[in-house]
């Protein structure tokens, strides 16, 4: 049987393995001239699909938002505040790594024992960052899930990449630590648009399990991908009013 630590790093061999296959294509150029429209139109581009040979489904969105990406960085990693204005979610907080190995020795079921783990007052997720280089912040989050499904929680890894942020490109990408779900895991993109504008590249893979019928899954993959952009959006917005 495989330890969880070789668990762990084939699991997340596997999904970078993934992921390279879902960025190296070649579109033609008509295609991303099409892109580029519909994105500068202010659609949210989104979809769902399976992975085959797998329970996952594989969720991607890209928006545009009328900000500078240095200017979305901060919402996206502001993760105490995503129960303000991320679809779903109920609760959100940062972790201390030493909260995360207790967390993971004493294998709470349910999220009131996971919170009651947990810091009080979550510690800002500003005193892991370490401009212009690459990063850690642990992420506890409790998601409303429509009943007789069981609301999710679960801890990820996030890490945050600002290496290349001369050019205004930034990347956060997670993986699963701990939960009541089976896999959580994926990234954001941030890439300049047009003056003063950044493209939003959401994707995420997911399983929640717990019997939940696959179509109810899948549907709701469908409709929170696009109301991830647009809470970006209007979060954007509303601290940085014009």
């Amino acid at each position: 049987m495989f330890s969880q630590g070789i668990f762990t790093r084939w699991r997340h061999t596997f999904f970078r393995a993934i992921f390279c296959f879902m960025v190296i294509s070649f579109p033609s150029a008509s295609y991303t001239a099409d892109l580029h429209d519909r994105l500068g139109s202010g659609e949210i581009i989104f979809s769902c699909d399976d992975v085959p040979g797998t329970p996952l489904k594989r969720g991607e969105a890209k928006g545009v938002v009328d900000a500078p990406p240095e200017i979305v960085w901060q919402v996206i990693t502001d993760v105490n505040n995503f129960k303000e204005f991320m679809p779903r979610t109920l609760k959100s907080m940062t972790v201390r790594p030493e909260r995360v190995q207790v967390v993971m020795q004493k294998k709470p079921a349910r999220p009131k024992e996971v919170e009651a783990l947990l810091d009080p007052v979550p510690p800002d997720p500003k005193m892991f960052r370490v401009p212009g280089q690459k990063y850690t912040v642990y992420f506890y989050s409790l998601l409303d899930f429509p009943w007789p499904v069981r609301n999710r929680w679960y801890i990820i890894k996030i890490l945050q990449d600002e290496t290349s942020c001369a050019g205004h490109i930034y990347k956060s990408s997670w993986s699963l630590e701990i939960g009541n779900l089976r896999e959580n895991c994926g990234e954001w993109l941030l890439e300049p648009f047009a003056t003063n504008q950044t493209k939003v590249t959401y994707r995420l893979f997911t399983d929640p399990g717990g019997h939940v019928p696959d179509f109810l899954c899948k549907k709701g993959t469908l409709v929170t991908m696009p109301q991830i952009i647009s809470s970006v959006r209007k979060r954007v917005g509303d601290s940085c009013p014009r």
